[in-house]
């Protein structure tokens, strides 16, 4: 009696978990537009990394839908401002958030 009910509620549990993945469809529009994001990311981060002015290590960059936000520090409000000022120029940055604290 005890395999028939094991084998019962794992058959049951199987049912449920294909059922609920079945749900989740496959869009490549939704798929797209984070890879796109780690690229504007990557492309802000590189443009820092290339200002010999600042310590880019110590700058995090995030990116969604061309909003672009910068975390971390810099030595000065010059540095601060010059890695927005980056960011910015960065194609496809639509807004920069400035979050960059001066140490």
């Amino acid at each position: 009696m005890t395999y028939k009910m094991l084998r019962t509620w794992m058959i049951g549990s199987l049912c449920i978990i294909f059922s609920i993945s079945g749900c989740a469809s496959f869009n490549p529009a939704v798929e797209e537009a984070p890879q796109q994001d780690i690229i504007l990311a990557m492309r802000v981060k590189a443009k820092l990394i290339e200002t010999k002015e600042l310590k880019a290590a110590a700058i995090h960059v995030k990116a969604a839908n061309g909003l672009v936000v910068i975390s971390g520090f810099v030595e000065t409000e010059s540095q601060r401002q010059l890695a927005a000022s980056v960011a910015q120029q960065v194609p496809n940055v639509k807004q920069v958030n400035n979050q960059i604290k001066v140490k």
